[in-house]
């Protein structure tokens, strides 16, 4: 029972983890088409700041949002580990051994 539990939880985060960086990449690309709109339409920069900046919002939120749920990946890990649970491998496989740094990702070279 333990292992079809463990299985499905395993399952629910990462469709949890990848919707939220799905959801994350649609609102970017939502930004970035209504900052381009203005551009074309040669609109005076002021023109939808109010909701460019609501989206921007929403693109922040969803970012606090990600970090709770790889908490809460990191919680299930420990709860996992406390009570002897068969690991599963149903996410990435490689999972580097330091936290990232909070914030924004780093550019790489």
């Amino acid at each position: 029972m333990q292992n079809l539990t463990g299985a499905r939880v395993a399952k629910q985060l990462f469709s949890a983890e990848d919707a939220i960086d799905h959801t994350l990449g649609e609102t970017a690309k939502l930004i970035a088409s209504m900052c381009e709109a203005r551009i074309t339409n040669r609109l005076p920069a002021i023109a939808g700041q109010r909701v460019i900046g609501g989206a921007a919002e929403a693109l922040a939120a969803l970012e606090r949002a990600r970090r709770s749920v790889l908490d809460t990946h990191d919680g299930l890990a420990s709860l996992r580990d406390e009570y002897g649970f068969e690991t599963f491998a149903a996410g990435v496989l490689h999972k580097p051994e330091t936290v990232a740094p909070s914030g924004a990702l780093e550019v790489a070279a």
